[in-house]
């Protein structure tokens, strides 16, 4: 017998060539073609994955909202506390005041200060109401209150 790749004799008692290692008498089998079990595992394991990512989804929305929308929360907000401005009532007329002195006005131009003035008021009798003339005086601004907190009993 002849090897089938380089010609050379082959006894009857060899399995392969002693010339080029060929196998003389065997028969290879070919490797097993595993793409198709590798396809259909991987396709089993996306299918698990997507549906235990179904069930998680399913599992955790405790308030039945459609997925892909979030609750809002609703803050409730107390109205603002408006608090009035203090009264405030002008001082008794006195019987004698001093002469005050008309400061002169340094105006830039194009701003405006308000300067005011009282007129000085005498008496020499009882007193009488006077009229006043209104005077140009900025608004007070409201302060807040102090609050106090009561000191604890000391105990003995």
């Amino acid at each position: 017998m002849r090897c089938p790749r380089c010609s050379s004799p082959v006894g009857p008692e060899q399995d392969w060539c002693l010339e080029c290692g060929a196998p003389a008498r065997t028969r290879l089998a070919p490797t097993p073609n595993w793409q198709l079990p590798t396809i259909a595992i991987a396709a089993i394991v996306a299918l698990a994955g997507a549906l235990l990512a179904f069930a998680f989804v399913k599992l955790t929305s405790d308030d039945n909202l459609p997925a892909g929308t979030t609750p809002t929360a609703v803050v409730e907000t107390a109205p603002p506390v408006i608090t009035p401005p203090p009264v405030v009532t002008p001082p008794p007329a006195t019987s004698t005041a001093p002469a005050q002195p008309t400061v002169p006005s340094t105006a830039v131009p194009g701003q405006t200060t308000p300067t005011t003035t009282a007129p000085p008021v005498t008496t020499t009798g009882p007193a009488a109401p006077t009229p006043t003339t209104p005077t140009t005086t900025p608004a007070p601004t409201p302060r807040p209150e102090a609050r106090t907190t009561p000191t604890p009993p000391q105990v003995p």
